[in-house]
């Protein structure tokens, strides 16, 4: 997916919101403002630069500029444990269900749970209100683009799955996500984290607070960088990246970057995300705040 250029002042107020967060020294603020700025500008005609690079580059430059690796170590335990205290009640709504319909709640609960960013520009969210917010949507929810047939219809023709995770929070979902699929057909799932803090997406402390491990095999992906960017992953990941049959990616940095080298992986991919902003909304060609499931199959 190509930015746009309202990423620009995306990523300028992200940077702003992570250098707030990494430090209480103004200097050290206006410092890493400055030098995002700066980079931007340097940057400007780059065509390449895909929306989940901006946003890893300034969250690069802040974290250098003010000593702090990771501003939002903090927000993630935290989110953590309030996605953990949702998980009764995930699993009653569940049981509610019958077999495709139950499917399809869980699918919406890790979009709900997607809702867990505090780095999207005109979505907030607040720990004080996030419990609220999750019930609520998963209590009056519905996907606006829903291909989970589609990938029902997937399941059982695969063995390996890659499960690209999002943020902390919502992996709590995921891995309620995860396990469903596994005690209903024989696969093999490798759950990929970051390899370092980058906004509040998923490392491998997160995963382990979530006990994660219990319905998937976890890796890493080589890289600190928002989304996957192919030159920064590590062998292993990319040698996974061949070895599975489908690739399942969670949130919108994932579909910014991934959309722009479908070509290179040739497999299925499901992206399962919340458009929370106006320019991957437009992408999808569906309303902002949509809920989607969309299956992304070689051409």
């Amino acid at each position: 997916m190509k930015r746009d250029t309202l990423c620009i002042p995306c990523t300028v107020r992200a940077a702003y919101d992570i250098a707030v967060r990494a430090t209480d020294k103004i200097e050290l603020r206006e410092k890493a403002l400055g030098e995002v700025l700066e980079w931007l500008s340097r940057n400007q005609s780059n065509s390449n630069l895909t929306p989940n690079l901006l946003h890893t580059n300034a969250f690069r430059i802040v974290t250098r500029v003010t000593g702090n690796r990771d501003p939002f170590r903090t927000l993630k335990r935290e989110s953590n444990k309030l996605a953990l205290n949702l998980t009764p009640i995930l699993r009653e709504e569940f049981e509610k269900r019958e077999s495709t319909e139950g499917f399809r709640f869980i699918v919406l609960a890790t979009i709900c749970g997607n809702a867990i960013d505090f780095e999207v520009e005109g979505y907030e969210v607040t720990l004080d209100n996030l419990a609220s917010q999750l019930k609520t949507c998963l209590s009056r929810s519905s996907l606006n683009i829903d291909d989970t047939d589609k990938l029902l219809d997937l399941l059982p023709k695969i063995e390996k799955i890659l499960y690209l995770l999002d943020n902390s929070g919502e992996i709590v979902f995921d891995k309620f996500f995860m396990e469903i699929i596994t005690e209903r057909y024989p696969v093999k799932i490798y759950a990929a984290v970051k390899s370092g803090p980058v906004l509040n997406d998923a490392t491998l402390e997160d995963v382990e607070q979530v006990k994660l491990s219990e319905v998937a095999e976890i890796i890493t992906t080589g890289s600190d960088s928002v989304g996957i960017v192919l030159e920064e992953c590590s062998k292993e990941f990319l040698q996974k990246l061949k070895e599975v049959d489908l690739i399942i990616a969670k949130g919108q940095g994932n579909y910014e970057s991934i959309t722009e080298i479908e070509y290179i992986i040739n497999k299925p991919i499901t992206y399962i995300l919340k458009a929370k902003c106006k320019v991957v909304a437009e992408h999808l060609k569906t309303p902002k705040d949509s809920h989607i499931v969309k299956l992304a199959k070689p051409t």
